[in-house]
């Protein structure tokens, strides 16, 4: 507990820290914030014109596919919040030599890795991504009961973790091989499929998405739940929980592995 805590007051510290520097230049904070509000919107009118001219794609109308794509910004904007170093750490960090230090202090380096920066431009996804659901929510006519509440909730909050351990798992080769940045922005763009019904898919692309890359199960699966009622509401947070139980401990696992067979590269 004693330790629990401390890591606890390591990591306040230093969001807050990252925060106030942040706060330092506030015209490129509110830009970078502007800018993502921008990209979601824009993104958001290019599925609006595809929508115009198909109304219905796999039985799914304008709003459903509006609140579809608000809840896929609701975990990525939590995972964009907290673990936006991972990115640094997959393109440059490594390469460039910057994480020596980290392997010298007497924290885990992907603590510090993780805690190292706080990313207040995710509320333009948040902000996006909260409109659409209210908006389209009341649109849908969806009943409302506390199970539904809790998928959001769960496939939200859990969701972002399943997003931060594929982040964790495609940045670790970077330890080896110096950059790892173009297989996590493969891998991350998957996402991108949970924007349109998951249904649309040949069955190898939903399994994918699924299983073994599970934006789906935090994304498409909940939602189709909320609307439609398809799947047991309960039983579809157990499965998201334990996903991201299992994908953080593979995550990390590989991490350490990988991170064992650091090298500088004396830049």
């Amino acid at each position: 507990m004693k330790e629990l805590r401390y890591y606890l007051k390591l990591y306040v510290t230093n969001m807050s820290r990252s925060l106030i520097a942040r706060m330092e230049y506030k015209n490129d904070l509110f830009i970078g914030i502007f800018g993502f509000f921008i990209q979601n919107t824009a993104a958001l009118l290019s599925l609006y014109f595809i929508i115009r001219n198909i109304p219905s794609l796999s039985g799914w109308n304008m709003y459903q596919m509006g609140f579809l794509y608000g809840f896929t910004m609701m975990p990525i904007a939590v995972d964009h919040f907290l673990t936006d170093e991972l990115w640094r750490v997959a393109y440059f960090r490594i390469k460039n030599g910057d994480l020596d230090s980290y392997f010298l202090r007497p924290v885990p380096v992907l603590f510090q890795v993780i805690s190292e920066t706080f990313q207040p431009e995710a509320f333009g996804e948040l902000i996006v991504g909260i409109v659409m659901l209210v908006l389209c929510g009341f649109k849908c006519n969806i009943g409302w009961s506390v199970s539904k509440v809790i998928v959001i909730l769960v496939a939200t909050f859990f969701g972002s973790l399943i997003i931060t351990a594929i982040k964790i798992l495609t940045a670790s080769p970077a330890f080896i091989l110096k950059r790892s940045g173009y297989i996590m922005q493969i891998i991350y763009n998957f996402r991108d499929y949970t924007r349109y019904p998951i249904g649309i898919y040949p069955k190898a692309i939903r399994i994918l998405l699924i299983t073994l890359l599970p934006f789906g199960l935090i994304i498409s699966l909940p939602v189709e739940t909320i609307i439609y009622g398809n799947y047991n509401g309960l039983v579809l947070c157990g499965a998201i929980i334990a996903m991201s139980i299992l994908s953080m401990t593979f995550a990390c696992f590989i991490w350490n592995i990988c991170a064992r067979k650091y090298e500088s590269t004396g830049s």
